[in-house]
């Protein structure tokens, strides 16, 4: 059997702790060096790559996550799926690649044609992201360790390489050489492991699953993704930026915290397509629980240290981002309960269709608020996440219903430890007041602010005996004795 499921938490924390200190050193650096207009390009071309890459993806990703994860104890069914999704990413990333230079070539201004033409061999390196059979198979340690090596020479690749306002195509293509190894060391590895070959491969029983997924990814980009494609076009291009760091800081705090939980995905859907479903119930109520006791605090820190975290990143040049990290912070706890519900339960229990209908109709809605705004001359980085934030609750408000009523799974959304993890987490806006109020400055406020607050909110845990607490605990002190 594979190592537990705190194993696996831990391996893919200090994974993504990696992934989150990266960005807090580039970020900084990179928001203070280039030039507002060229990295305004360069954010408004990630965005469209990201549009590309849901195509070249197709979905395998996640499918094949759950797929593999059932059969993972027959080795020859592995090596059959791995054969043959992988040969089908390799057809929809070459197609796609191919479509994205040309709109490219036809589309796009000289001066800046040459970022999104480089930042889009993303697509080629896409081809052997084949990541997913290690995840299947809950081998965290190899992603973890491989990673990091990786991410290390894209860290040392920055600040030897990026020191000119105008490097911005220079750091486009670290970014797509950096994507190119990583992939390309998975591949590798898997390779030699499982064996490949494009005999006797499959795609038909694959295709109506996958192309499920793939319109879930693309409803999805009438949420965040439609509001940086229309602020690119309604505005100036700093506003993809405005937005954009908001929403990358938060995503990576968002990553961070969701390592607690996605690595039980494969687990869950080993029970669940083994029958094994108070098993399945048992660990998604875990997963949850524990979940929830980081997101809170996490986000009402983030909230609370807005103009901290911005001066950081920006040295005062994206200070118009502070409220629009403030209303990221708040979606992210709306977006942590989705990440539970669509990865756990509805995509695990094969609930793809009502998820492709439900985002649908929210993602039209959207659709129609940002309509209102922009024609109304109100459309900005904040009113376009609030109102994606606003279809948002009652694409959850639906969700909810679906999974208890519909698919009778007595999963309680709202207990009284999310009570306790919310009140506690209150307590930090007094707290940061206070601090910011000495004039400590921006760095040893965020220091001090972060220290103080994480020792009340589980100082308070444990002494409320709270039990996810405790639990968690007793885990991490038991692998550091046996370590």
């Amino acid at each position: 059997m594979s190592r537990s499921i705190t194993t696996n938490s831990i391996y893919n924390f200090v994974l993504k702790v990696f992934r989150l200190i990266v960005p807090v050193l580039v970020g900084p650096y990179i928001q203070r060096l280039f030039d507002t207009s060229l990295y305004g390009y360069f954010n408004d071309a990630t965005t469209w790559v990201d549009f590309a890459l849901i195509f070249g993806s197709f979905g395998i990703y996640t499918y094949a996550i759950r797929e593999i994860s059932a059969v993972r104890d027959d080795r020859e069914k592995v090596r059959q799926l791995y054969s043959s999704l992988f040969s089908l990413g390799l057809c929809t990333n070459l197609i796609v690649m191919v479509c994205y230079a040309g709109v490219t070539l036809f589309s796009v201004q000289s001066m800046a044609r040459s970022i999104y033409l480089v930042l889009g061999f993303k697509v080629l390196a896409n081809i052997f992201m084949v990541e997913w059979i290690n995840e299947a198979g809950e081998n965290y340690s190899f992603i973890t360790i491989k990673t990091i090596v990786v991410r290390s020479l894209y860290l040392v690749g920055i600040f030897v390489f990026i020191k000119k306002p105008d490097d911005v195509l220079k750091y486009t293509l670290l970014i797509v050489l950096t994507d190119l190894l990583n992939n390309l060391i998975s591949f590798v590895y898997v390779t030699r492991r499982l064996g490949l070959s494009f005999k006797g491969i499959q795609w038909k029983p694959h295709l109506m699953p996958l192309i499920n997924i793939l319109i879930i990814s693309n409803i999805n980009l009438l949420y965040t993704s439609l509001d940086k494609m229309i602020l690119g076009q309604v505005g100036e291009k700093m506003m993809v930026t405005v937005y954009k760091t908001p929403q990358d800081i938060t995503y990576m705090i968002g990553q961070l915290l969701a390592s607690i939980v996605l690595v039980a995905v494969p687990r869950l859907a080993y029970y669940s397509g083994n029958g094994r479903m108070d098993d399945y119930m048992a660990l998604l109520n875990k997963s949850y629980r524990s979940f929830m006791m980081v997101v809170f605090p996490a986000c009402t820190g983030i909230a609370c240290l807005a103009p901290e975290i911005m001066w950081i990143y920006g040295g005062g040049k994206y200070d118009a981002s502070i409220p629009v990290l403030i209303a990221f912070a708040i979606r992210t706890t709306e977006s942590a309960v989705y990440t539970i519900c669509a990865n756990q339960v509805l995509y695990v229990l094969h609930q793809e269709k009502f998820l492709v209908k439900v985002l649908l109709g929210c993602g039209l809605l959207n659709v129609g608020m940002d309509i209102i705004l922009v024609a109304a001359g109100q459309y900005t980085p904040l009113t376009a996440i609030v109102s994606t934030f606003l279809a948002e609750v009652v694409l959850m408000a639906i969700i909810f219903w679906y999974i208890r009523v519909r698919l009778s799974i007595p999963f309680h959304f709202i207990s009284k430890e999310n009570i306790r993890y919310v009140a506690i987490s209150l307590l930090f806006i007094p707290v940061t007041l206070g601090i910011r109020a000495l004039g400590f400055g921006y760095i040893w406020t965020s220091i001090l602010s972060v220290l103080v607050c994480m020792g009340i909110y589980f100082g308070v845990l444990l002494l409320l005996k709270d039990e996810t607490m405790w639990f968690l605990t007793g885990k991490v002190l038991g692998k550091l004795k046996r370590s």
